[in-house]
């Protein structure tokens, strides 16, 4: 139920406006803003009287002190609502990561942890803020790393003394054996306390992502009242400096059942799902919903089995807000806003507002118009994944799997020419069902599919005279590379601000070591977002553009300078499916360099079937910004491109 606003006369500064004043949450309410997200839950949507504290996420940290800022992450428009909702803004670096090499090398090293400083200072003051959160992930692993920590945490606060200083860490004895919890908690103002992601492709079977109390229905390692107790008493935490976390996601593991072990590979792949995933397929009825009293969570089951889900709901969320005041903490911290979008409504969000004696509030017509557009590029990109597993399913010969699968018509995506919030959530409800239902019917084509056995054709073998053979100096000054294929180039047209010049490919004069001509790729690459962002110059390896034999090569060799950024070099092959193809990071220094790439260090990125490693079957070469690249320019210059034995 909605709760009433509170409406006290208050006198503005020159119109004698009357200002709404909104009851606050009672506890700390802390939610991480995404900036990747900004197209789903935009900040105009944001209910700020459920919240006392934002935590934009996230400013990467560089070995050198200096500090990257992802497209969009500093907005005017968010700093003045939350101030004038009284809602205080800590600005977050770091973010999961495989390596804290950049934090330990910058807190290691005094001039570049001073310059780090100087930076933040500089970003904080600019924009506004009223502190920082430190995400150092992973945590330290290691005393030493520990140790490096824990005085980076007290430079900061020594620093900075009258910041807001947070901290986001783990549960569990594997991360919690190397922090020094009493003197970090005595740098910071509170831990945001990751409890969740207690299960995943590590433990072996499904189990629940953040379950309160040991479980019934499954076996489990981890519980957050057992990690609550640890922190208490074996590392003598005091429960106020602990906000507990609270996921608006869940894991979605490939096993019949709750608790059943990985028996193959498919199995292993746990893919994390946003609650605004889950919801419609509790609507649309194509799971059963469990409840695990031991655990206090709900989980899903898909009748007929195939996979279930592990995630959190209001009513789990509820038993969260209780059992954090029951235990003296601080209060909780949601990551993240907007993943439980849910038409006009953050059922989520809701449940935590009505937990702390804060207002409900739905979604404005405003942000609902912008979410709708981000939903339907999903829903597009959705139904071009499924039509694509339905064509390979009938090209294998798999009849029924491919009609299981069939996508029908594509939906309408227009957004309606309307302010009536009713009506915009009402269409993005729709959107959100259509979006689950596809994704729910791509997870059954991708396991018939990945029942076909992989077919790695064996195309020309390529030939050379000597050590070396040149695909292409770009002298001849066409398209046409001395293999006899082609270069081309090519980007998105998803309206992500992608920009490629030149289109149609033509080699460009000043090559290296004063040739005329070379190719040279630069525009700007898109938000990296759903439907995705890319641009490329690709060049076939012979005339009839089909696959070509590299297995007589051990490398690619070219010269190439750009802007100083990471790009890389695609190997596409005929038997990689889901754009998983093999590469390669490169760096494009100022100047023209020559780059060295074996092929023993071309790899395929997570996503996507992994397919073993080979050379037979290559089609093209690929050039393009790495995978990091986010809403930025790019610039690259390649030359000389050759085959080395």
């Amino acid at each position: 139920m909605k709760k009433a606003l509170l409406a006290l006369p208050i006198l503005g500064i020159a119109w004698g406006m009357v200002a709404p004043v909104e009851a606050s949450p009672n506890h700390l309410v802390v939610g991480y803003s995404a900036c990747w997200f900004d197209g789903i839950y935009p900040p105009v949507s944001y209910n700020y009287g459920a919240l006392t504290h934002i935590v934009r996420a996230f400013l990467l940290p560089k070995a050198d002190g200096s500090i990257a800022v992802p497209a969009g992450y500093w907005d005017p428009n968010l700093e003045k609502t939350a101030h004038s909702h009284g809602v205080k803004l800590i600005a977050s670096l770091g973010g999961a990561a495989e390596k804290a090499d950049p934090w330990l090398a910058m807190a290691r090293d005094p001039q570049s942890e001073t310059a780090f400083f100087n930076n933040l200072g500089k970003m904080i003051a600019d924009n506004h803020y009223d502190g920082v959160d430190i995400d150092w992930e992973p945590s330290a692993l290691t005393d030493a790393d520990q140790a490096t920590y824990t005085d980076f945490m007290k430079d900061l606060r020594a620093r900075f003394p009258h910041w807001i200083i947070t901290t986001a860490l783990g549960g569990g004895d594997y991360w919690a054996k190397h922090i020094s919890w009493v003197d970090i908690s005595k740098q910071v103002d509170w831990i945001n306390w990751m409890a969740y992601d207690y299960a995943g492709s590590w433990t072996g079977h499904s189990a629940h992502n953040a379950n309160l109390y040991p479980p019934n229905d499954c076996k489990a390692d981890l519980a957050i009242d057992q990690d609550l107790t640890d922190l208490e008493t074996r590392y003598q935490l005091s429960p106020k400096k602990v906000v507990l976390g609270l996921p608006f996601y869940g894991q979605l593991f490939f096993t019949q059942r709750l608790g059943d072990p990985f028996t193959d590979d498919q199995s292993k792949q746990v893919s994390e799902i946003q609650y605004y995933e889950v919801a419609p397929l509790l609507a649309g009825k194509l799971v059963s919903r469990k409840w695990d009293e031991g655990a206090q969570e709900p989980y899903l089951e898909r009748p007929g089995g195939g996979w279930v889900v592990s995630y959190d709901d209001p009513k789990s969320i509820q038993v969260k807000c209780q059992y954090a005041v029951k235990k003296g903490l601080g209060g909780v911290m949601i990551w993240n806003l907007g993943a439980d979008v849910a038409g006009q409504t953050t059922p989520l969000l809701d449940a935590v507002a009505q937990a702390y004696g804060a207002p409900v509030n739905p979604m404005p017509s405003g942000g609902l118009t912008l979410s709708l557009q981000t939903f339907a590029g999903l829903v597009q990109l959705a139904y071009s994944r499924l039509s694509s597993d339905h064509e390979k399913l009938m090209k294998a010969g798999k009849s029924d799997e491919a009609q299981a699968v069939d996508p029908g018509p594509m939906p309408d995506l227009t957004v309606p020419p309307s302010t009536d919030p009713t009506v915009l959530g009402t269409k993005l409800w729709g959107l959100e069902y259509e979006l689950a239902f596809y994704e729910a019917k791509d997870r059954d084509g991708q396991r018939a599919l990945a029942t076909i056995p992989i077919t790695v054709t064996s195309g020309q073998k390529l030939q050379s005279k000597g050590d070396r053979l040149l695909v292409d100096d770009f002298e001849s000054g066409g398209t046409s590379n001395a293999l006899g294929g082609t270069w081309m180039t090519d980007c998105d047209h998803n309206h992500l601000g992608t920009v490629l010049n030149p289109m149609p490919f033509q080699p460009t004069g000043g090559g290296v070591h004063g040739s005329k001509f070379a190719a040279h790729i630069a525009g700007h690459y898109g938000k990296s977002i759903a439907p995705w962002p890319y641009a490329m110059l690709t060049g076939t390896l012979k005339a009839s553009g089909g696959a070509v034999d590299l297995s007589g090569f051990k490398a690619v060799e070219f010269w190439a300078k750009g802007n100083g950024k990471t790009y890389s070099l695609i190997l596409t092959r005929s038997a990689v499916r889901d754009y998983c193809n093999y590469r390669q990071d490169f760096k494009a220094p100022t100047e023209w360099t020559q780059v060295t790439l074996p092929f023993s260090g071309f790899k395929q990125p997570a996503w996507g079937r992994q397919v073993p490693f080979g050379l037979t079957d290559v089609l093209y070469l690929a050039f393009t910004p790495n995978a990091d690249f986010n809403d930025e320019d790019f610039d690259l210059w390649v030359d000389d491109v050759t085959l080395v034995k």
